[in-house]
């Protein structure tokens, strides 16, 4: 009974000690501020530190350091465009459903508990999939970290997804005639794919006629065609280019890798066998066989040609190629 006594004793004393130096003036009383988790993204190699634009399905590397406050660390969440994603999806987020703290590999959780020395700093390294954005749209993606008081540092950067490929423009055919035709032949306007004269300004590319050296009546169709106009044609390598079919190429990045990685071709000439004179072409071809793919490179466009067919006729020059082109 006693010691309840003087423990309500020094509760008065206390109580009257406050009311006493309460009469004064009000002193302004400030509050107690925390140092807060400070995140930061480093930048080095093979790391994304600020804001980036991404192919679809591209991945981006981040190196989180978080340095302590005032309290020990307590969580890291990862959020993107504020939620914090949950952990039935964040598989999709994390690359192989993992990431690594301070070089130990961790199953991926969101939020994810610090222990041991990671409360006291942490180094994360995550690889993130942006697999649901679509092209043009812009995500902010955030990382934050809480210490065992509650408060929060984050950093965020924005990632943009480009899909950076072009669709093709068209798809046509077009018949090339032996340049020892009909006049107005010999020719080919890729744009549209209509024949014109071996020397017409809306030609990329010709036929180079007879071999003079095969007597008339044989078969003397040379079955080479070349560049006219300045244009430049390359013979497709299609091992230099991944899974690379005429009928698959749908964008026009896949026509430029193959004329990047394409096999040069040598200059020529055309001889005219009645006077014996020649005309110098650019880029012949050896002799065509069905399915030889070239790209030429004209007006600025990028030409995807394949000799679909070879029609050979006997004493008449009316032989031609059909021809498939992609630009």
């Amino acid at each position: 009974m006693q010691k309840l006594f003087l423990k309500f004793s020094g509760a008065a004393i206390l109580l009257t000690l406050l009311i006493a130096t309460g009469c004064g003036e009000d002193d302004p009383i400030d509050p107690i501020t925390q140092l807060p988790p400070e995140v930061r993204l480093v930048d080095g190699v093979g790391f994304t530190s600020t804001d980036a634009t991404l192919a679809p399905g591209e991945t981006f590397t981040v190196n989180v350091e978080i340095l302590t406050g005032d309290n020990p660390l307590e969580t890291f969440t990862f959020l993107v465009d504020g939620t914090a994603i949950n952990n039935t999806n964040i598989a999709n987020y994390y690359a192989n459903g993992e990431f690594e703290v301070d070089g130990s590999v961790e199953t991926a959780n969101n939020p994810v508990t610090l222990f041991g020395d990671a409360k006291q700093g942490a180094s994360i390294v995550i690889e993130v999939v942006p697999f649901e954005q679509m092209d043009g749209e812009v995500r902010t993606y955030t990382f934050e970290a809480a210490d065992e008081a509650g408060n929060v540092g984050t950093i965020s950067l924005d990632i943009t997804v480009v899909d950076p490929t072009t669709p093709i423009d068209a798809t046509l055919t077009g018949v090339l005639f032996n340049q020892a035709g009909p006049t107005g032949t010999g020719g080919l306007n890729l744009d549209n794919g209509e024949g014109t004269g071996s020397a017409d300004a809306e030609a990329e590319i010709r036929d180079l006629g007879l071999d003079c050296t095969v007597p008339a009546p044989g078969l003397n169709w040379r079955r080479q065609i070349g560049t006219v106009n300045g244009a430049d044609m390359v013979k497709v390598d299609e091992t230099q280019v991944e899974n690379f079919t005429f009928d698959n190429v749908s964008v026009k990045e896949e026509i430029e890798a193959a004329y990047a990685t394409g096999v040069e071709l040598s200059d020529g000439a055309s001889r005219n066998c009645a006077t014996g004179t020649d005309t110098p072409v650019t880029d012949v071809t050896d002799e065509l066989v069905v399915g030889d793919m070239f790209v030429v490179f004209a007006n600025d466009t990028h030409y995807l040609i394949r000799i679909d067919a070879i029609n050979e006729t006997d004493n008449n020059n009316a032989d031609n190629y059909e021809l498939s082109i992609k630009y």
